[in-house]
């Protein structure tokens, strides 16, 4: 059985020292396994300021704040489908918005990004939380992606 290698390219515009490549790569393991993708996976990861995301916010989703992470997906048409990986789409991160987090949750840097990478990620295969039905759909798929990796709160 061959092993699928997935790609990522990660791009950290902060001074802040952030190495969880390891992690990235099971968490989209765990993904790819989840909702059964058996190509390579290509996946742009960004880590920005405050006023970046604000920005990106406002220009994308006419929020005007600081969120914690946006997801942009690529069209799923059927030039994707033929192709032999799928270009998952963009995750972008606000670093300080990372950190107050967690802060507030208790728990690790390292869990709070892992966190939010699986939950983009979730948004990026087609999920969302607006509404409340959603929003517990959704969390039970990121839990279910995200515990095999048992980081806790340290």
């Amino acid at each position: 059985m061959n092993k699928i290698i997935h790609e990522i390219s990660f791009d950290n515009r902060t001074k802040n020292d952030i190495d969880y490549h390891y992690e990235m790569n099971e968490i989209l393991k765990n993904f790819a396994k989840y909702f059964k993708i058996k190509k390579k996976i290509i996946l742009d990861v960004k880590i920005v300021s405050k006023r970046k995301i604000k920005q990106l916010n406002k220009q994308y989703r006419n929020k005007d704040y600081v969120t914690d992470i946006l997801s942009f997906g690529n069209d799923d048409g059927l030039l994707f489908k033929q192709l032999p990986f799928i270009l998952l789409g963009e995750l972008i991160i606000c670093y300080d918005k990372m950190l107050e987090q967690s802060i507030e949750f208790n728990h690790s840097i390292k869990r709070e990004f892992c966190y939010l990478f699986t939950h983009g990620l979730v948004h990026l295969a087609g999920y969302d939380h607006e509404i409340e039905e959603e929003r517990v759909k959704m969390n039970k798929i990121v839990d279910k992606i995200f515990k095999p990796l048992k980081i806790n709160r340290e």
